[in-house]
């Protein structure tokens, strides 16, 4: 035995100083992580409140986050309704131009139509604006484009919207009608030329698939076996439900005469209207106009017919046989005579791709909002319509701008009547749907204002609980670089008289 010390004494020495060393090492972790502990157990009495600071402050970044996203679709809404707006100011003033002028040549008329379909893809494409590759305008489709292409050219929209057999729809309900009737649902199908009629014999109630048909809305007959009326398109001109069933009449004329009326009209070689009186007789189906007197008409010219009880309006020529009486052939599609088949469906679509899906968005934990802006709101059909109506029908024929100037006055007041809800005017086709594009930017406006204060106010709430979660786990690192130098003293303390007392011996101690 040549120490002093015993083994037990010096174990529990080497443990203090161990003690220290951790200690120390806990301090210095402490002082760089600026953290009380690592773990919630080092810091378990205020863990419990700690863990809900920052449940809390996950919660606001979500809704701060979620927010950010909410105002970026409202700021490309907004960009978008300003364009649109825009653009509906400015063919508005084209019209007003237009409407103020005494004479109107064929490059003016020309020109407003064309003014009118470009205004068309204007609105086509600001309403087609997208988000990180999701639609604005196309409620919960966000994949699909809200308006369908209406035309491949100018010249295709009127092609296709002649404006007298296929007239531009002039109601809301007739431009985004939709229908996909196949044969069980309508049962089987004839067609009447005489009548100029589609009847589905077995619908004899109402309501039923064909009995909420739109007049003014376009239908197509598609016929898997080929049939004479396969891929014919008409004009819904009226629906009537009964016992032979429900019957769609798709002739431009109903049955009259004979009837004392006029027929007006134009000539090259005389600059002046001509005006001529005769009892007319018009039979549908066939689409004739039979005049006791001789009119002299050749195929193409365009007249109007004025003094009936229904028919009045204006009408082509398709074919005449001469007489007197003459009889007038008008140009229509007409509709081939076919017994009851089961192979048919009649089919619509509208212009609008998109749904009705409510897009609510939560702000915070106690409001939500209305983020949906649909394509089909009533603010943009009725531009559509009103653009539609004037582009439509080449000069020169019976569906020609020149030919139906009623459309001027329908159009000022839809787009008046799209801007600023109500109009001030009576409807030309009967009440509108209240939207306009005045209320769509104050919703934007609102949302986008409520978005800001509910971020300014969670912003500072999360200020505020981050700085109360800091107060819990972090340290003060002045407190602890006096423990460190302590601790440091300590160590430096023990291992001297570690380092003393191991040298001590009982021979050194004799000395």
């Amino acid at each position: 035995m040549t120490r002093i010390g015993t083994y037990g004494a010096n174990q529990v020495y080497l443990s203090r100083i161990n003690d220290i060393q951790l200690r120390s090492h806990e301090h210095m972790v402490q002082f760089n992580t600026g953290m009380k502990s690592q773990t919630y157990a080092g810091i378990s009495r205020d863990s419990h409140q700690l863990i809900n600071f920052e449940n809390e402050i996950s919660r606001v970044d979500q809704y701060i986050k979620g927010n950010a996203t909410a105002k970026t679709r409202l700021d490309g809404m907004e960009i978008s309704l300003n364009a649109i707006e825009t653009t509906m100011n400015d063919f508005l003033d084209q019209l007003d131009d237009f409407y103020a002028k005494e004479t109107r040549s064929q490059a003016e008329i020309t020109a407003l139509q064309e003014q009118a379909y470009n205004s068309m893809l204007s609105l086509q494409s600001s309403l087609a604006s997208s988000i990180n590759g999701q639609y604005i305008f196309s409620g919960g489709r966000v994949n699909n484009e809200p308006v369908a292409q209406f035309a491949n050219s100018f010249d295709d929209f009127q092609t296709k919207w002649d404006g007298f057999d296929h007239p531009y729809p002039t109601t809301r309900s007739g431009t985004l009608f939709e229908l996909n009737a196949t044969n069980a649902e309508t049962g089987n199908v004839s067609f009447s030329g005489a009548a100029g009629t589609i009847t589905a014999a077995s619908l004899t109630t109402s309501p039923n698939v064909l009995s909420d048909i739109p007049v003014g809305a376009r239908i197509t007959v598609n016929d898997s076996a080929g049939g004479a009326n396969d891929d014919k398109e008409f004009t819904v001109r009226s629906v009537s439900v009964g016992g032979g069933g429900t019957v769609i009449t798709v002739s431009p004329l109903v049955t009259e005469g004979p009837v004392a009326a006029s027929l007006k009209y134009y000539t090259t070689a005389l600059p002046d209207q001509q005006q001529l009186n005769a009892n007319l007789t018009f039979t549908p189906g066939t689409d004739t106009i039979q005049v006791s007197n001789a009119t002299g008409f050749a195929v193409g010219q365009v007249f109007e017919v004025s003094g009936s009880a229904s028919n009045d309006g204006v009408y082509e020529v398709s074919a005449i046989t001469a007489g007197p009486p003459d009889t007038i052939t008008v140009n229509s599609t007409k509709v081939t005579t076919q017994a009851a088949i089961s192979t048919v469906t009649l089919s619509a679509s509208s212009w609008y791709n998109g749904d009705n899906l409510a897009l609510e968005h939560r702000v915070g934990q106690d409001r939500t909002i209305d983020l949906g802006v649909y394509a089909s709101d009533p603010t943009f059909e009725k531009a559509f319509r009103a653009m539609a109506i004037i582009a439509q029908g080449q000069y020169g024929t019976a569906g020609g701008l020149e030919n139906n100037l009623d459309r001027i006055v329908a159009a000022r007041y839809l787009l008046n009547d799209a801007l600023k809800s109500p109009a001030g005017t009576s409807p030309p086709y009967g009440t509108e749907l209240t939207s306009d594009l005045a209320s769509l930017q104050a919703a934007v406006g609102n949302n986008q204002a409520l978005i800001a204060t509910k971020n300014t106010v969670y912003t500072k709430f999360k200020g505020f609980l981050q700085t109360r979660a800091s107060e819990l786990e972090q340290s003060d690192k002045t407190e602890l670089a006096v423990l460190l130098k302590s601790d440091e003293t300590a160590l430096q303390a023990a291992y001297q008289t570690t380092s003393m007392v191991r040298e001590l011996s009982l021979l050194n101690f004799m000395r």
